[in-house]
């Protein structure tokens, strides 16, 4: 089965790899042609129009505000699907049931179903279907024979131009926007703004959104009024979104029109309050949308893995990952790092996935206040499942890159 996924996930990308690269760079809104996932979401039935989603967008957060929207409906007893991109382990977590992969044996047999579809259809050599909308549609599908109520999509770089996008969707979650990818959904801040406002479609009915930076969220202001003024439904933390943190006995709680949150947390998720509040309201609506009982939402989201942030992953001395990639990532494993050393003693070792300037940002922090190690170990290659565990290692050795499990022992032991 092992060799059928593989086959399958060189399929996925086989579209895109057709098209020489000069074709496939610049501007998103130039070179991307999403309507080919549309046409493929209808030749395939419409599957999305058959489950309640939610689509998710930003430039910081928005795995996380996926994972944490699909994990309070899921503590509440809701049938929930999530979708993300791109993987971090393995291929298969990109779509999830109840937080579990899609089984190999289900994700080669609807990608058979896909497949048949595309080939159907009339894309023209110089352009292609894009891979994550592909997967976006195999996730569709499954999610409607595996009777889910609620999906939550995380999109891409964009949303405008992106094929996730093209998923109807219900609710959207806008974590916060800044001014990155500038050489695909540019050349501004303002730009970039504008191309992930698109998640607001005309079958969209509500937005939760996250604390804004100013220029972004002044941006978005024309783009919200037009949504209100057509009956859509906005909710933002610090406006009419609220949170506060018990820090003794590690609560988060949220208030927002019509509902309470709840939150029972661990030192790692305190630095995603503001994600949390939105996740909530988000949480609250599609409780509301589905008949279920919303005003007072309790959850305990302790022990909730996200893969690769903030995770812990040994006790004793405690030895902490994080894929933070730039120092905006940094602040969030800063803030961990300062709440755990004010309850903890004894040191801890922060692996990042990138050695510059986020390894700088922490290291800065921890000057001189005690026993903590920061080490860097690059992040594993995205040819998952196209080579072996031992050749990525006998490739990172000829690179000069440690094993990370090795990493992390030397900087215990330093």
């Amino acid at each position: 089965m092992a060799e059928q996924v593989t086959e399958m996930i060189r399929w996925i990308f086989s579209s895109y790899s057709r098209v020489p690269r000069e074709r496939r760079q610049g501007f998103d809104r130039d070179v991307r042609h999403p309507e080919w996932t549309r046409q493929l979401l209808d030749a395939m039935g419409r599957p999305d129009e058959r489950v309640y989603s939610v689509a998710v967008t930003g430039s910081k957060g928005k795995g996380s505000h996926a994972i944490l929207t699909a994990a309070m409906l899921q503590q509440v007893g809701v049938r929930v699907g999530l979708f993300t991109s791109p993987h971090l382990i393995d291929f298969l977590e990109r779509i999830r049931l109840q937080g579990v992969p899609i089984p190999e044996e289900d994700f080669v047999r609807v990608g058979e179903l896909v497949r048949a579809a595309a080939s159907a259809l009339p894309v023209p050599e110089d352009q292609y279907i894009g891979p994550v909308g592909l997967v976006a549609v195999m996730a569709a599908k499954w999610y409607e024979e595996q009777s889910v109520e609620a999906a939550v999509y995380e999109l891409g770089r964009g949303a405008r131009h992106d094929d996730v996008n093209q998923v109807v969707h219900r609710g959207a979650i806008i974590a916060p926007i800044f001014g990155e990818h500038l050489d695909r959904l540019g050349p501004t801040w303002e730009d970039v703004v504008i191309a992930k406002m698109g998640i607001l479609t005309e079958h969209t009915a509500w937005a939760s959104l996250s604390l804004q930076p100013p220029l972004s969220r002044k941006v978005m202001a024309p783009f919200l009024t037009a949504f209100r003024a057509k009956g859509g439904e906005v909710h933002e933390v610090g406006n009419d979104l609220e949170w506060s943190l018990d820090d003794a006995r590690l609560r988060v709680q949220v208030r927002g029109p019509g509902f309470t949150a709840d939150i029972q947390v661990d030192e790692r998720l305190v630095p995603y309050a503001d994600n949390l509040a939105a996740s909530a309201a988000a949480a609250h609506r599609v409780l509301s949308d589905l008949g279920r009982s919303a005003r007072e939402i309790a959850v305990d989201l302790r022990g909730l893995v996200l893969t690769g942030r903030l995770q812990l992953v040994r006790r004793e001395p405690d030895v902490v990952i994080d894929g933070a990639i730039h120092s905006l990532s940094a602040a969030y494993v800063r803030r961990f790092a300062e709440a755990w050393r004010a309850r903890r003693s004894e040191g801890a070792a922060f692996t990042l996935s990138c050695p510059c300037p986020t390894t700088r940002t922490l290291r800065a922090s921890f000057e001189n206040s005690g026993p903590s190690r920061i080490a860097s170990c690059s992040p594993r290659p995205r040819t998952q499942r196209s080579i072996s565990r031992e050749t990525w290692y006998r490739s990172r050795r000829r690179l000069g890159m440690p094993r990370p499990a090795k990493r992390i022992q030397r900087t215990l032991s330093a």
